[in-house]
């Protein structure tokens, strides 16, 4: 009979050994692709935690932007309305003076004077509208334009039909103007002691 191999005779004494020493391998591996996994799902997460912080920090400098551009806006519309635009009380007398004023500096003079004013329903304000005929020369007219234009007052000329005198041996023109400027408010009881019409807005 021939003797057995010593591994086959000792099988027990090797075997367990090795079994666990394959188990321990696979285990290892296993273990190894687990952690290199969770640590790739964790890189992924810092990155992305990353990416949500540069995004919010963006916003977060556009928000202030945005602010500083609001409180700009805010600050030259507040001074647009008072300094530029003022109350109907407290304007609409000197804005009628100034305009007097300047046509009778350029030699000008209206005898009838219609008002008329609509109020904006979005934006609140109101646009006051004086029509009035002068006669006079060209250079008077051309003259009386330049000075409104040069007013500190807000004058915007809404309206000029010029026509000629019927007597062809005259160089008098006649122009019906109108002119207006804005308030911030309206102020009906001054509307009403100046015979002002109020009409409705286009708008």
């Amino acid at each position: 009979m021939n003797a057995r191999s010593p591994w086959l005779r000792f099988w027990v004494a090797w075997a367990v050994p090795g079994l666990v020493t394959v188990l321990n391998i696979v285990w290892l591996a296993g273990m190894r692709s687990t952690l290199l996994g969770r640590g790739s799902y964790l890189t992924r997460q810092v990155n992305e935690a990353e990416e949500q912080v540069r995004r919010l920090e963006g916003q977060v400098a556009s928000l202030s932007e945005t602010r500083e551009s609001l409180a700009a806006l805010r600050g030259q519309f507040s001074d647009l309305r008072e300094k530029q635009l003022g109350s109907m009380g407290g304007r609409l007398v000197p804005f009628l003076a100034d305009v007097v004023k300047r046509a009778a500096d350029a030699g000008l003079a209206s005898e009838r004077i219609s008002y008329q004013a609509s109020v904006d329903n979005k934006s609140g304000l109101v646009l006051f509208s004086a029509g009035y005929e002068l006669n006079g020369s060209y250079e008077q007219i051309r003259q009386y334009v330049h000075l409104l234009e040069a007013s500190p007052q807000l004058v915007v000329i809404e309206r000029m039909d010029l026509k000629g005198q019927e007597d062809a041996s005259s160089l008098e023109i006649s122009v019906r103007m109108t002119v207006g400027t804005y308030f911030f408010d309206v102020d009906r009881e001054l509307m009403k002691k100046l015979g002002v019409t109020e009409v409705q807005s286009e708008g």
